[in-house]
């Protein structure tokens, strides 16, 4: 794209590169501070009739060249200035944490709907483990422990299925 005055001013080129994103942002900014500029690509006019598809030019294969006429380079340049200064656009799509997920845990208002006691002990590290499997398949757990004995409660609505997965951890069998 070229803009505005005559041929009797010499043209320099105020930037060449291969960010597209900056380039659009430069010719924004000239444009707006109405600079006038020449705006070419670089690879467009290229000679692909070459018979050697190896050939490897000096040239880059693509990008853009900007240039302004000599008498707009100094307010070009202070735009240019700038641009170069500020912190690059971050376009780069965040990677998902591959670690698994932790299990969260229940909201306290969940801990007082449970109230039916699924299994009672005096085995702590069975408590701990049974209590955990249960969490592990998203059912809130209360764990309480009078003296020796420690029991589980959890919410009504998942009575049965954490009796079954006490069932097959206690007893050490599938679901029948």
């Amino acid at each position: 794209m070229a803009t505005g005055a005559g041929p009797q001013e010499s043209l320099i080129v105020l930037w060449a590169g291969e960010d597209p994103a900056f380039h659009a942002t430069l010719l924004e900014e000239l444009q707006s501070a109405g600079i006038d500029f020449v705006d070419r690509s670089i690879g467009n006019d290229r000679d692909t009739s070459r018979t050697d598809p190896f050939f490897v030019g000096q040239d880059p294969m693509f990008g853009f060249n900007v240039a302004v006429h000599a008498s707009n380079l100094a307010e070009a340049e202070k735009i240019l200035e700038k641009l170069l200064g500020e912190e690059p656009v971050d376009m780069e799509i965040p990677a998902e944490d591959d670690a698994a997920p932790t299990a969260t845990q229940p909201e306290p208002a969940h801990l007082s709907n449970a109230t039916c006691a699924v299994w009672s002990g005096d085995d702590q590290e069975r408590a701990n483990f049974l209590s955990q499997a249960l969490k592990e398949n998203e059912i809130p757990v209360r764990v309480e422990k009078r003296g020796q004995e420690t029991t589980i409660y959890v919410p009504p609505e998942e009575e049965m299925l954490a009796r079954e997965i006490i069932r097959e951890i206690v007893e050490g069998a599938p679901p029948a």
